[in-house]
C-alpha cells in the first residue's frame, strides 16, 4: 500500500524540512520557470528542499534561474531516472507540485500521468488549472489547484502545504480515492498497471485488497486491480 507518512514535517525544522517534489520533462509547457519563481517567493524561516527528476533541453537555463533566485542550495536536480528510482522518490516526498501551462507554441498537457503516479502513492498535488488537470484534481478536496502563470499563487499554495501536514494528510487521502475513481475501468487500470511495471504486477498473487467495494466484485476488474495494487504496494529500495 501507499505510504504513511509522518505528521511531523511543517517547514520549521532544518533537520526536517518538507520536501517538495516534481517529476517532468524540462520543457515550455511544465513551467518549470513560474515553480522556481514560487520557490524564491517563500519565506526563507520556511525549511523545505526541491527535488526535480526528469531531463529535458531547459535544464541549463532552469538551473541558471535557480542560481539566479539563490535557491541552488535547496534544490536536487535529478535528471532522468528509471522508474523504480521515481516511484522511491514519490514515496520520500511529502508534497507533488506541477505548474503546467500552455506554451507559446500551443503545446500543452493534457492529464499528465505523474499526477496519478503521485496521488497513487499517497502524496497531496498541488497542480495547475490548465487542461485536463481539473478532471483529477478537485480543488480543496483532492489537492489544490492554481492559475497558470502565476507564481505568486503557487507559492501561497506551497506556503499553505508546507506548514500543514495534516492538511496535506487530508489531501493525499482524498487524492489517492479518486484515483481508483479514475481508474474503475479494467482498461484504465491495466494502462496505469503497464506504467509502474508489467513484470511485477504478473508476479503478484491474491485477491485485491479493496476491490469489492471499489469496483463492486467484478471478476475482471479485481484481477486488474490486484495487479495494480501489487505493483503499487510493492517496496522499492
Amino acid at each position: 500500500s501507499p505510504p504513511l507518512r509522518p505528521a511531523g514535517a511543517d517547514g520549521s525544522d532544518p533537520e526536517n524540512p518538507v520536501i517538495i517534489l516534481s517529476v517532468g520533462r524540462l520543457v515550455p509547457k511544465k513551467g518549470y520557470d513560474d515553480l522556481l519563481e514560487a520557490l524564491a517567493l517563500l519565506p526563507g524561516h520556511l525549511q523545505w528542499r526541491f527535488v526535480h527528476i526528469g531531463g529535458g533541453v531547459l535544464a541549463p537555463a532552469l538551473k541558471t534561474q535557480a542560481r539566479r533566485l539563490g535557491l541552488s542550495d535547496r534544490i536536487q536536480w535529478r535528471g532522468a531516472l528509471a522508474f523504480p528510482e521515481v516511484l522511491t522518490a514519490y514515496r520520500k516526498a511529502d508534497l507533488f507540485v506541477l505548474t503546467s501551462k500552455v506554451a507559446r507554441d500551443g503545446d500543452r498537457d493534457g492529464l499528465p500521468n505523474v499526477l496519478m503516479e503521485a496521488q497513487s502513492q499517497r502524496l497531496p498535488c498541488i497542480a495547475t488549472d490548465v487542461s485536463g488537470i481539473p478532471e483529477l484534481i478537485e480543488h480543496n478536496v483532492t489537492g489544490l489547484l492554481v492559475p497558470p502563470n502565476n507564481p505568486p499563487a503557487v507559492a501561497a499554495a506551497l506556503k499553505m502545504l508546507i506548514g500543514e501536514p495534516i492538511r496535506r494528510a487530508q489531501l493525499a487521502a482524498a487524492g489517492e480515492s479518486r484515483v481508483r475513481i479514475v481508474f474503475s475501468s479494467t482498461a484504465g487500470i491495466e494502462d496505469l498497471v503497464m506504467r509502474f511495471g508489467p513484470e511485477q504486477a504478473r508476479q503478484v498473487p491474491g485477491p485485491p485488497r479493496r476491490a469489492s467495494r471499489v469496483y463492486g466484485g467484478d471478476g475482471a476488474e479485481q484481477e486488474a486491480w490486484s495487479r495494480l495494487s501489487g505493483v503499487l504496494s510493492t517496496e522499492v529500495r
